[in-house]
């Protein structure tokens, strides 16, 4: 950072160049000079790939100054509202995500709950202030993201497309809230793509292939329809929808009456996520799929596409229909971007000249011609580009029904309206494409929209007067979704208990759970004759009936565990020295069996059961919040306790990558069929290298969301 004032500008740029890689032919940002006054709200904008993320990331000092230099003035505190809302959580609950700022600043407990409660006020989340962070929608997780810089209280506010996951009616509480913060003195920096960020801001700066393109007021911008059409693209015009438009058609999909819950709230229909959903797809038909964030249009679309099941009624179709998801970065495997493309393709037989074609033909759909980007690293993308590669690769299966799950978010304007274009295009040829959206306009875009709202269709279907007769039948779900259910119940037990009711061990404070838990443990572990061990073994039993398990849980558990110790008993007896004199029942070679050898194997496996058990038990009852809450009266070092929340969280995310990149995988045809445990195990193989891709993604975003949120503060 430069030394240099300059009078009332919070942050000033100086001829500021940044390349990520030498290899790249163009600079993510060359020779950029601007200035942005204190108190002042700032609509950066430009298209995909332009350099707006780069830009506040050097603003906020989480990459290296290259070339050039950034001046902001002292004492100021910046928050960041990432791109990815994602890699912005570091903690497993709603409040507790909400407050880690707060108190890293130091704040008194009073303080820090009360600035959680306001900023989860602010963006509408305060009745899931006890949720799970990984129970929330992606828009949800937009707010949570919003509301943890917000908690921080930052003197400049930077949102990298804060709203791009919102609904219109969230989007105006956002906006309500920027104006707020604006109006009270806050430095407001919105990269966007959204008209309506220029109008609500003071000034406008544009940026184009890294370069500055436009620098002066939001009146400004607003007078150049050449500058307007550059960033919000062309007007959408809304389809002239006829009541008998899809008379003749050929229905291709149907849901009859699905309801659908996860888990947590299966028991209770009036929780379902889903209830009573019918509805129909016509070949050569574009649908739009809205409802507010959170309402249930990504499940809905897993549904449809054969990664979940109903609890009740069918979901009816010829095929498995391909999904876009709406995380774009899990889905993608290859290193570069045409190969990345044919990965589907590949995987369903596609050979030489027919997949070069195919991949060419989707590159090209999408707005990322293959002779530009073709060789382009997957990871080198931007965001946007990101997201249209993501789009190419469902494209490319050369499926007959294709679901996208927000395929514009975070698009600029010129790749918003080509996107929905080429969805229309693909509707021409034949295809049959359903697409979520939280834009109106968008939505008005296609031949029919269908609303979710409180679980239910709000807009019956118009055309479900004409009683298609034709026939589906019932569509499988994938036989490796069991998977993702398992994967699902995985990070669920790693958010809390999973019990309905709270077992006793769970009424009890944390650190005394913590106490307990390593006096048996490590009791258990020093058990050294059969006696002790047995007793241990006892109340490890009864430690686990305290946490809810039935007693035939336990028997189960008992019998399905016991080959396995009987299995390393037999190499015990094997290499342990018999006693000298002792009585040998048999004995072959170096193999012997002797009184001593049996106490000794017995009692191993007492104690391996009365750990095992003492660890089932702690970690049902021990959700990881209440585990570092006993942690952080028993360590009074906040780094090392740091480190472990980081490791906790760091352990359900890396369930959810592996969620993410199986569903990918299975529309994708990566696994194939799979039955039996051993081809389970056998399709996890590929799965491993871009979890680990997204490991190292994912560490470096939490470290980064970490330090923006106060933790290297003083």
């Amino acid at each position: 950072m430069s030394d240099e004032q300059t009078f009332e500008n919070i942050i000033t740029v100086k001829a500021l160049s940044y390349s990520y890689s030498v290899m790249d032919s163009q600079k993510a940002l060359e020779n950029v000079s601007l200035a942005i006054r204190e108190g002042s709200y700032t609509a950066i904008v430009g298209s995909n790939g332009s350099g707006k993320s780069t830009l506040c990331r050097l603003i906020c000092g989480l990459l290296s100054i290259q070339t050039g230099e950034i001046w902001i003035a002292p004492q100021k505190r910046i928050g960041l509202v990432f791109q990815s809302p994602k890699d912005q959580i570091v903690s497993s609950k709603v409040y507790r995500d909400t407050a880690f700022g707060p108190i890293n600043l130091r704040l008194k407990p009073s303080e820090v709950e009360l600035r959680t409660i306001e900023s989860l006020s602010v963006v509408e989340l305060l009745h899931k202030a006890e949720a799970p962070t990984n129970s929330l929608s992606l828009g949800q997780t937009q707010k949570l993201a919003l509301a943890g810089v917000i908690a921080i209280n930052p003197d400049i506010l930077i949102l990298d497309e804060a709203v791009a996951m919102l609904d219109s009616q969230s989007r105006e509480s956002v906006y309500e809230l920027l104006r707020m913060l604006h109006s009270k003195g806050k430095t407001i920096i919105h990269i966007a793509h959204d008209l309506r960020a220029v109008e609500e801001a003071q000034s406008v700066i544009v940026l184009e292939k890294g370069k500055l393109f436009f620098d002066g007021s939001s009146a400004e911008f607003l007078k150049s329809k050449q500058l307007l059409q550059k960033i919000t693209g062309a007007p959408l015009e809304a389809c002239v929808r006829k009541k008998d438009a899809f008379a003749g058609k050929e229905k291709v999909f149907s849901f009859k009456d699905v309801c659908f819950a996860y888990d947590e709230s299966r028991e209770r229909p009036d929780s379902f996520l889903l209830n009573n959903i019918s509805f129909e797809l016509y070949k050569g038909t574009l649908t739009a799929l809205t409802g507010v964030s959170g309402a249930g249009k990504s499940t809905l679309l897993e549904l449809g596409a054969g990664l979940l099941n109903p609890d009740s009624g069918e979901v009816c179709c010829k095929e498995h229909p391909a999904l876009a998801q709406q995380n774009c970065a899990a889905a993608l495997f290859e290193a570069f971007a045409a190969d990345d493309v044919a990965f589907g393709p590949r995987n369903l037989g596609t050979k030489g000249k027919a997949l070069v074609d195919l991949v060419h033909n989707s590159m090209d759909k999408v707005g990322l011609p293959f002779k530009e980007y073709g060789e382009r690293s997957s990871i080198g993308l931007s965001g946007g580009e990101q997201r249209r590669l993501a789009i190419a690769g469902i494209i490319a299966l050369n499926k007959d029904i294709l679901f996208f799950d927000e395929p514009t978010a975070g698009l600029d304007g010129e790749s918003r309206i080509n996107i929905l274009n080429m969805l229309r295009s693909l509707a021409q040829e034949g295809k049959t494409v359903l697409y979520t959206t939280h834009h109106q306009d968008e939505a008005d875009f296609a031949d029919e929209e269908i609303k979710l709202e409180d679980g239910k269709i709000e807009n019956p279907q118009s055309q479900s007067s004409l009683q298609n007769d034709a026939q589906l039948p019932p569509m499988p779900v994938y036989s490796a979704s069991s998977m993702i259910k398992s994967l699902k119940g995985a990070s669920a037990s790693l958010s809390g208990s999973g019990w309905k009711v709270k077992s006793m061990l769970e009424k009890l404070p944390p650190v005394v759970r913590l106490i307990l838990f390593f006096a048996l443990f490590v009791l258990s572990l020093c058990a050294k004759n059969l006696i002790f061990s047995s007793v241990m073994l006892g109340l490890s039993i009864v430690y686990c009936l305290f946490a809810n398990f039935r007693f035939k849980r336990l028997l189960k558990s008992f019998i399905k565990i016991l080959p396995f110790l009987c299995f390393f008993a037999i190499f015990q007896i094997m290499f342990r020295q018999a006693l000298p004199d002792e009585v040998r029942y048999t004995s072959w070679r170096f193999f012997t069996i002797t009184p001593s050898k049996l106490l000794f194997c017995l009692n191993s496996i007492l104690r391996t059961y009365s750990a095992l058990y003492c660890i089932s038990a702690f970690f049902v009852s021990t959700p990881e919040q209440d585990l570092i809450d006993g942690f952080k009266i028993i360590i009074p070092s906040r780094n090392l306790i740091l480190v472990l929340e980081v490791i906790f969280r760091f352990i359900p995310l890396l369930v959810d990558e592996a969620e993410l990149i199986i569903k990918t995988q299975i529309i994708r045809g990566g696994l194939g069929k799979v039955k039996g445990k051993l081809a389970k195990i056998r399709a996890l193989i590929p799965l491993f290298v871009p979890l680990i891709i997204r490991t190292f993604r994912r560490s470096e975003a939490l470290a980064d969301a970490i330090v923006m949120r106060g933790f290297h503060e003083k």
